[in-house]
């Protein structure tokens, strides 16, 4: 669990004299790093078809006369790390408008106005949500060792 890390992760910064804010910060700005790098990685451009092979294997497929996009993956900005009370955020954000759809899934809607169809979401703020989750104790660590060579430990 990230917050009992965290207070191990304090208490060894404590012991070592280090600037708690700052430490701080540089662990929530890596983890955000983490996510966004992930986040964008797992964000699909436009223009492309995913289709099964004979194997069983999900492929790529260019479709003709589809413009190749890419607007959603380079709309991926963080944010700047801030204070909030005791705690530092730090995170990043999106304001294409179609994001939410392509993360969370939509459903597709025929001319008629009825429902035809389900387009399952890529799930990619998740998948980088976890990936900055399963990197905060190498950050961690990283820091009490930054934090250490700083201080001649």
């Amino acid at each position: 669990m990230i917050t009992q890390d965290y207070k191990q992760f304090r208490a060894a910064l404590e012991k070592l004299g280090a600037d708690l804010d700052e430490s701080a910060r540089r662990v929530v700005d890596g983890m955000a790093n983490v996510g966004l790098n992930v986040t964008k990685k797992n964000t699909p451009v436009g223009g492309y078809q995913i289709y099964t092979d004979s194997k069983g294997g999900k492929r790529l497929r260019r479709v003709k006369g589809a413009p190749i996009g890419g607007t959603l993956r380079r709309g991926w900005k963080k944010t700047k790390a801030f204070k909030l009370g005791r705690d530092w955020q730090s995170g990043y954000t999106n304001n294409t408008e179609y994001g939410i759809y392509v993360n969370n899934g939509h459903r597709v809607v025929g001319k008629d106005g009825a429902t035809v169809g389900y387009v399952k979401g890529e799930r990619m703020l998740e998948q980088g949500i976890d990936a900055a989750r399963r990197q905060s104790e190498s950050l961690f660590r990283q820091e009490i060792a930054r934090v250490k060579q700083k201080g001649g430990w």
